[in-house]
């Protein structure tokens, strides 16, 4: 923490702004971290289903049956809608999602299962269920709460922040 105070002190005193990197000790870089091992750890399970974790995310999104633009897969995957149109095109390959006119606007495109896709999206739900349980069997239950309880707050707070000039 010494060290950041002491680089905000000298970009303030010389007025450049230099490149801020994050240590170990942020918490940035250990949210990072974590999800790049939940990501991964995910991602080696539902190889054998022959899908990437971003793919289980979409068939996720649409395992409730509802058809949904790329523009709304791209909101909820938190990624851009040419990523989300590339994910897209490869599920459709695969035979997991077929694209469709929405009847109520004729220039949007609506993403929906097929029925492979359901029963794949179902595997792949089951493989990320394990995951996440066998995350919660590595602490205690009262610490699994807390995380969860702290990463809530993280995200209600940071938009709020008020950032120093």
């Amino acid at each position: 923490m010494t060290s950041e105070v002491g680089t905000r002190t000298s970009q303030a005193q010389s007025g450049k702004r230099e490149a801020v990197t994050e240590s170990s000790g942020t918490l940035g870089f250990q949210l990072k971290r974590a999800e790049q091992a939940l990501i991964a750890r995910k991602a080696n399970a539902v190889r054998a289903l022959d899908l990437t974790e971003p793919q289980c995310k979409v068939l996720g999104f649409l395992a409730d049956g509802s058809a949904k633009s790329c523009t709304q897969l791209s909101r909820e995957a938190l990624v851009t809608s040419q990523t989300m149109t590339g994910i897209v095109k490869n599920l459709e390959a695969k035979g997991l999602v077929q694209r469709h006119a929405s009847p109520d606007h004729g220039r949007v495109m609506l993403v929906s299962l097929t029925e492979a896709g359901a029963e794949r999206a179902a595997a792949a739900s089951d493989l990320a269920q394990s995951v996440e349980a066998s995350l919660r069997e590595g602490m205690t239950t009262k610490d699994y709460d807390l995380l969860l309880g702290l990463l809530r707050r993280v995200a209600e707070v940071a938009p709020e922040l008020v950032l120093e000039p």
